[in-house]
């Protein structure tokens, strides 16, 4: 399957049904897809002020679950900036956090978000690879 449209039908399920509703594979492709799309586009701020940042308590995850585990550790990092709980899911209480964040705060940020940026890990393709070997168990498992 194009991983483009198996994106994009996580993010209409994730819309549709919200984030408890989907199979760990469309929580890990709508996830990595969002926080790639935010971060990479507008940084971690807008990230965590918008709807999209209602998943961002499940990006390191998500983002190991690809095979980026130095964008999951910076992902980590960004979310300990909201104390031990880490981001809240809630979009408002998240906004007001964000809205609050000192000077310190937001240059950590700042440079997390240029650690991001220079991460060598390409999010498309390993959700690509990631996909591809969803796909191929299946058809293992649909064999047996």
């Amino acid at each position: 399957m194009n991983t483009d449209l198996a994106a994009q039908r996580a993010l209409d399920r994730l819309e549709e049904s919200g984030f408890d509703a989907l199979t760990e594979t469309d929580q890990t492709l709508a996830t990595a897809w969002l926080v790639e799309a935010t971060v990479e586009n507008n940084g971690f701020r807008h990230f965590f002020a918008s709807k999209r940042g209602n998943v961002a308590f499940y990006a390191p995850a998500a983002l190991r679950m690809i095979g980026a585990a130095q964008l999951a550790a910076i992902a980590t990092e960004a979310n300990a900036v909201f104390g031990p709980d880490g981001p809240p899911r809630d979009r408002k209480t998240r906004q007001a956090m964000v809205r609050a964040f000192d000077e310190p705060t937001r240059r950590i940020l700042g440079s997390l978000e240029e650690r991001y940026y220079r991460c060598p890990e390409d999010v498309d393709e390993l959700l690509d690879a990631f996909l591809n070997c969803r796909e191929a168990k299946q058809i293992r498992h649909s064999r047996v």
